[in-house]
């Protein structure tokens, strides 16, 4: 594991302090689980917002957010995000699992 700094505010400590003291840990225990759901959040914010503008299909996308193809469908279908998934897509992805 390797050390990392970060400089933070009161207002970001109190939070994360609150959050140890709620989940029975350490700090360093609840900065690595916030990093961890924010940075997975993060990517899949991004992979989202690259499928919505047309940057990547959903296979881009589920690649940029480490998920599954049906993960990253779901993802975007929860926040409301319209699916491109066409034809040429569908047999890509067969071919891809044979």
């Amino acid at each position: 594991m390797e050390n990392v700094t970060a400089r933070m505010d009161d207002e970001e400590i109190d939070l994360l302090d609150r959050l140890a003291e709620e989940r029975g840990g350490s700090r360093s225990e609840a900065i690595r689980a916030a990093v961890q759901r924010g940075a997975r959040e993060e990517l899949v914010r991004a992979a989202i917002e690259q499928y919505r503008d047309g940057e990547v299909g959903i296979r881009g996308a589920a690649d940029i957010a480490n998920l599954s193809i049906a993960e990253m469908m779901r993802e975007a279908n929860e926040r409301g995000v319209l699916l491109n998934y066409d034809v040429s897509e569908l047999a890509d992805d067969v071919d891809a699992l044979r």
